[in-house]
C-alpha cells in the first residue's frame, strides 16, 4: 500500500470519533477465526490465519496467527507489537484504531452507519437505490484535501458497503460486508472484501474472512490481554 493511501486512511480513522456514553452494555467480547486473502496489482498476493481476540474494556486486538508464521500481533493504544516465541520482535507506532474497527463498532451496536453518525462527519443527503438506503457524509475540513465524501450503504439495519470518495469523483476505497451471521440480537459479517486503489487507480483486493464466532466469552482472559 502506498503512503499516500496510508495517509488517507489514518486521517479517516482519527476523524471517526465517537461518544462513550451512547455505548451498548450488552455485548463486551468477541473471538473469531480468520482468514486474510490480499492480491495486489503488482501480482504479489499474501495468506493468513489464526484467531482474532477482542474485549471492548481492555481494548487490545489480538491477532494469534497460526499461518503462513505462529506468532501473535498486538494492537494496544498506538503501539502495534509482534510477538513470536513469547518475546517482542518488533515495535510500531501506528494511529489509535481499535475504537474504530469493526470488532468495536459491532460491540456496541455502531456498524451500521460505521460509526458516522457520533463524528465529525455530516450528513448531506440520504437516497433510496432498491433495497439499499444511501447516506452521503461530507468530510470535514481537516481532511478535505485528501477525501471529498463517503458513502455508506445499508439493507434494512445492516452494513453493506462503504465507499471513500475522492475529488473529481474518483473512488479511494471500497469495502463491502457479506455473510451476517446471529448470535442471539448480535449480528456480524463474516466477510468483509476490501478495494483499494492505488495512485495509478490500480485495484488491491482484501478478502477476510471470519467463522466459529464466539461473543462474550467466559473464562480464557488471559487471551483478550497479553503481559507485554
Amino acid at each position: 500500500m502506498t503512503r499516500a493511501v496510508i495517509r488517507i486512511f489514518t486521517v479517516f480513522l482519527f476523524l471517526v470519533l465517537f461518544q462513550t456514553a451512547v455505548f451498548s452494555q450488552d455485548y463486551f467480547r468477541i473471538k473469531a477465526d480468520f482468514t486474510v486473502k490480499i492480491s495486489n496489482s503488482d501480482g504479489t498476493r499474501n495468506l493468513t490465519r489464526g484467531v482474532v481476540y477482542y474485549d471492548k474494556n481492555i481494548r487490545e486486538l489480538i491477532y494469534d496467527i497460526s499461518f503462513p508464521e505462529k506468532e501473535t500481533w498486538v494492537s494496544r493504544d498506538t503501539s502495534l507489537l509482534k510477538i513470536r516465541d513469547g518475546k517482542v520482535y518488533e515495535k510500531m507506532s501506528i494511529p489509535s484504531i481499535n475504537e474504530f474497527t469493526i470488532f468495536h463498532l459491532a460491540l456496541n451496536s455502531m456498524l451500521n452507519d460505521f460509526g458516522l453518525k457520533n463524528s465529525p462527519f455530516k450528513i448531506q443527503k440520504v437516497e433510496k437505490k432498491g433495497d439499499l438506503t444511501l447516506s452521503y457524509w461530507n468530510i470535514p475540513e481537516q481532511a478535505s484535501t485528501l477525501m471529498d465524501f463517503v458513502v455508506v450503504a445499508r439493507n434494512g439495519n445492516r452494513l453493506e458497503s462503504v465507499v471513500i470518495m475522492a475529488d473529481e469523483q474518483k473512488v479511494l476505497s471500497k469495502q463491502f460486508f457479506r455473510n451476517y451471521t446471529k448470535v442471539k440480537a448480535f449480528e456480524f459479517p463474516t466477510q468483509i472484501v476490501q478495494i483499494l486503489y492505488d495512485t495509478q487507480n490500480r485495484e488491491n483486493y482484501q478478502l477476510t474472512e471470519f467463522k466459529n464466532l464466539v461473543v462474550n466469552e467466559t473464562g480464557n482472559n488471559e487471551s483478550y490481554k497479553t503481559t507485554f
